[in-house]
């Protein structure tokens, strides 16, 4: 397939209708750019910049939007939540988690979007989850896993 048009690592990605959203990452420093995919044309397009850099951060496709979460901005952890809109190419600031967290798992499922894991300052693994709702822009405590957890993924079945 055809290459993208920035080398990035430590980025977020993720499938909104049928195409692959990759946001942000670390290619020399922390990376604000966003490129998209489209398999049926088999090239990249970048879209609208978020509005700072980030890596180690997490995006969740829901309601036809990209929420990201956390991640890192000249190595300091974040707790920074934005949310991109395809239809009009444009990001905004959300309600900030509790928590600092980078390399964290982040997912959507039944309109609402968790947070959880990952490390907050100094590196320190985190055990802590965190419940968004779009309705209230507004975070809740969720459950805790069992330990805490660093560098983790999710995904919603």
């Amino acid at each position: 397939v055809a290459s993208m048009g920035a080398k990035r690592f430590s980025h977020a990605s993720v499938v909104l209708d049928g195409k692959i959203y990759a946001m942000g990452g670390y290619g020399g420093g922390s990376l604000d750019t966003v490129e998209v995919y489209d398999p049926q044309a088999d090239s990249w397009q970048q879209v609208a910049s978020m509005p700072r850099g980030l890596c180690g951060h997490t995006a969740a496709a829901m309601g036809g939007k990209i929420y990201v979460t956390g991640g890192s901005y000249q190595l300091e952890s974040v707790n920074s939540v934005y949310v991109y809109d395809p239809q009009a190419d444009a990001w905004t600031q959300l309600a900030n988690m509790s928590n600092a967290r980078r390399f964290h798992a982040s997912a959507a499922v039944g309109g609402k979007l968790y947070a959880f894991g990952g490390c907050g300052a100094g590196f320190v693994r985190l055990s802590t989850a965190e419940v968004y709702d779009p309705a209230s822009d507004s975070w809740a405590q969720g459950s805790s896993l069992t330990s805490e957890r660093g560098c983790v993924v999710a995904v919603a079945l």
